[in-house]
């Protein structure tokens, strides 16, 4: 009796050795790693997800720049990020400053190859210097939190986040990394706050506190700035705000949205889990407010991360007095040559609190 297994066996081996013979060597496709990769032009071309940044590119003329040997690290927007900024479609560059929109391209592109294991781990402000001629700040969180668990790993520039997928992408001119938001600079944290109409309550009210011009000064000066619905929220009118006489309030008031340090909310990420590292303390990072030092500006390094006020003397130290909502991600870490400005979306001082008692003595004493 003939065995039907044995006959499919053999008919199986029997194609096998003849598709093996009839392949010449020369017929096969040999993945060759040179030949397969494409240069940012052509890989942002193709990708959907990278659609915005090629158009971009191709609207300043950068494309045969970019097509030449380089090596160039690209840290490309996804189209989400520009789409963050008002950014929908390709022609929305077109009505855009050419040349600020050539400079913040440039912004986003170093004049060297840069890979993610180039990046010391469990570390923050590594400068690289862009096409723009301008500093970039790269962090790399490494964390494990015990012996058998998987290590936690992320990478940064300049606060935004590089995606995990869209990390160390090889291109023949280079390495592309894909980050969730546009990266903005000025030359001053003052430029920032008057180039945006929402800041316009808070500028005033710095000019008001006598603060403004310090702001030209070096720094560093890490800002979380109230929008004007901030204001209004608590019924605050601007011609309010320029009646004020700062010399009736505790300097709380206006010093409490300035932090004299250099961070990114990203740096959280890196070092919130490790207590003593600096100024970081977990769960959220503390400064003294001066001239109010009664008072401590925090920020929780877990989400909803949300900037506070605290009374340093309360014994129970996990209840701020006041907190605010960060505003969405595209209004923070906005980058300038003294310092970082991050929108926020309460107050956290209302002039009641902070008005000065004639009859009582300075509580800071």
């Amino acid at each position: 009796m003939k065995n039907p297994l044995k006959n499919i066996i053999y008919y199986f081996l029997f194609l096998i050795g003849f598709c093996l013979y009839s392949c010449k060597h020369e017929d096969l496709n040999i993945f060759k790693e040179s030949e397969n990769l494409a240069n940012i032009i052509d890989f942002s071309k193709n990708n959907y997800e990278l659609t915005l940044f090629h158009a971009a590119l191709n609207q300043v003329g950068l494309t045969e720049t970019l097509t030449s040997e380089g090596p160039y690290t690209f840290f490309a927007p996804s189209n989400k990020a520009f789409n963050d900024i008002g950014v929908t479609k390709a022609s929305d560059f077109a009505s855009m400053d050419q040349d600020s929109l050539k400079m913040m391209l440039s912004y986003h592109i170093l004049p060297r190859r840069l890979n993610y294991s180039d990046v010391p781990p469990g570390t923050i402000d590594n400068k690289y210097t862009n096409l723009a001629n301008l500093e970039v700040y790269l962090g790399n969180r490494f964390f494990i939190g015990c012996s058998t668990c998987t290590p936690i790993i992320d990478f940064y520039i300049n606060g935004a986040s590089i995606q995990k997928l869209g990390t160390d992408i090889p291109l023949t001119n280079g390495v592309l990394h894909v980050i969730n938001k546009v990266l903005k600079y000025k030359p001053s944290v003052q430029d920032i706050l008057l180039s945006k109409e929402k800041y316009s309550f808070f500028v005033q009210f710095l000019k008001q506190m006598r603060k403004w011009d310090e702001l030209s000064e070096s720094g560093p000066f890490t800002i979380f700035a109230p929008t004007n619905d901030a204001f209004l929220k608590e019924k605050i009118t601007l011609e309010q705000i320029k009646s004020w006489n700062p010399s009736n309030f505790h300097n709380r008031f206006w010093s409490v949205y300035l932090v004299y340090n250099h961070f990114f909310l990203s740096d959280m990420d890196v070092f919130g889990n490790l207590p003593g590292s600096g100024y970081y303390r977990a769960p959220y990072y503390k400064s003294k407010i001066r001239g109010d030092e009664n008072y401590s500006f925090g920020i929780s390094t877990e989400s909803p991360r949300k900037p506070f006020i605290i009374d340093n003397r309360k014994t129970n130290q996990n209840q701020p007095d006041r907190e605010s909502s960060l505003e969405p991600i595209s209004e923070l870490d906005y980058k300038a040559e003294n310092g970082i400005v991050n929108g926020i979306s309460n107050l956290l001082v209302l002039p009641t609190e902070a008005k000065i008692d004639k009859n009582q003595k300075d509580e800071n004493k």
